[in-house]
């Protein structure tokens, strides 16, 4: 497969982020929210002269912004619905003590409100546009989902309205827009992902068999397709793929299939409870291969553990987040930072949680965005969104760097390697070229 715009992932030396160094801004007369197409009034500039300023967008006032999400509170995937009570809960810690310092020196508060779609993208449209004509947000964050970024992406390219960070890494991320990318992707590019951990495999585990589980359909295809192109010309071979079925009650099947053909590496990419079943049936059958799972299945507390003791020894995959669970990493100052957010939002955040990990991340990212805007409007926040230049986030373990011709928030990510109880990260990382 060519993956779209990553060609092979660049493996980079451990490096040591530096601290971000934000210049200040000069926002010019963002006098509070106006009707559309007409401009605020314009400030002096301290001459006797008036400068010209730019109309701000709706729902960016001189007290306050309106951010929209649509998530699953309800139905099978609810437990994702954890990014935006966590995201609600960020912003409204940040409100009590009066709100956001903006790059022209004005707080500003910053009002969340989340719509449960039930994981339903056709409810994702409908949200995201109650979201934008009646409540008057100002921009989007964190909607979760390759099929609601897709859903939405015609309207909120129409309306010009950001869609930051959404729950995918889905390739189609890069041409749901002609033009400017009103829609960016929090996850890494599921290409990049691939490509990445070939590399690595390529690298540690060269001159083996190789068997793939993959979903029946065109994500599953993409994925079986660009481990094969990552592979070609390598020592490394895939000797056997099982394709299974999201309706399916299980994968034992195609997992004891797989396992026959005694492959030295298992390309697991299941997710769910499939992904579960599949590390605890390869335990069944005593099939000793190195394991690698793709990123939403590295959940050690609802995915790995619950396999059972020894199924997820050694399982290999990317890591963009830092390991919550683990308590060693006690005394980070980031780590440290999310465990007294967590513990003082009991009821709202799980601090073993991967999704609420998500939505704080969200949170940073968005939060980032809006303090270095130049200017009122959505195309500011866009801009800002994405030129992020090695920006630090308390639980991701690589500096986030943006840009407009590349629509995902992480273009590094390490790898990293489970022992059991926690996950150990590799060195080095593996950058977009």
């Amino acid at each position: 497969m060519s993956i779209p715009h990553t060609g092979r992932a660049r493996r980079a030396l451990p490096t040591t982020a530096a601290g971000l160094a934000i210049a200040a801004l000069t926002l010019a007369g963002c006098a509070g929210r106006q009707d559309a197409g007409t401009a605020a009034p314009s400030p002096s500039d301290g001459a006797g002269t008036s400068t010209v300023a730019e109309a701000c967008s709706p729902g960016f006032t001189d007290t306050e912004v309106s951010i929209g999400t649509s998530l699953p509170l309800s139905g099978p995937a609810a437990a994702y619905g954890a990014i935006g009570t966590t995201l609600k809960a960020y912003f409204d810690d940040l409100n009590e003590d009066g709100g956001v310092t903006f790059a022209d020196g004005t707080m500003r508060t910053v009002d969340v409100t989340v719509l449960d779609d039930g994981y339903d993208p056709a409810k994702t449209a409908a949200n995201v546009r109650t979201l934008v004509e009646q409540d008057g947000v100002f921009a989007l964050t964190g909607v979760l989902g390759t099929g609601a970024a897709i859903s939405v992406a015609p309207y909120v390219e129409e309306q010009g309205i950001p869609n930051l960070f959404t729950g995918t890494g889905s390739d189609a991320i890069l041409a749901l827009h002609e033009g400017t990318a009103w829609t960016t992707g929090f996850m890494p590019q599921y290409g990049f992902e691939v490509q990445a951990l070939a590399d690595y495999l390529i690298e540690n585990h060269p001159d083996s068999t190789a068997a793939i589980l993959y979903q029946n359909d065109d994500f599953g295809e993409s994925v079986l397709a660009g481990f094969e192109a990552a592979f070609e010309g390598t020592g490394i071979e895939i000797v056997a793929s099982e394709p299974y079925e999201l309706a399916s009650a299980s994968v034992d099947s195609q997992v004891t299939a797989l396992a026959s053909s005694d492959a030295d590496i298992f390309l697991d990419w299941a997710v769910g409870a499939f992904a579960t079943q599949s590390l605890k049936k390869k335990l069944e059958l005593g099939w000793e291969a190195t394991t690698v799972i793709n990123a939403p299945a590295a959940d050690a507390t609802f995915f790995l553990k619950p396999a059972g003791e020894g199924a997820a020894d050694g399982v290999v995959s990317i890591a963009y987040t830092k390991d919550i669970t683990d308590p060693s990493l006690a005394g980070d100052a980031g780590f440290d930072a999310w465990t007294e957010f967590a513990a003082a939002h009991p009821d709202d955040v799980n601090a073993l949680s991967a999704p609420a990990a998500a939505g704080y991340q969200t949170a940073q990212l968005l939060e980032a965005a809006l303090t270095r805007m130049d200017g009122c409007t959505r195309e500011a926040l866009l801009e800002s969104a994405t030129s992020f230049d090695g920006l630090e986030l308390d639980l991701a373990p690589v500096t986030v760097t943006t840009s407009p011709d590349y629509p995902y928030v992480f273009r590094e990510v390490k790898v990293q390697v489970f022992n059991g109880e926690n996950w150990d990260l590799a060195d080095g990382s593996y950058t977009v070229d």
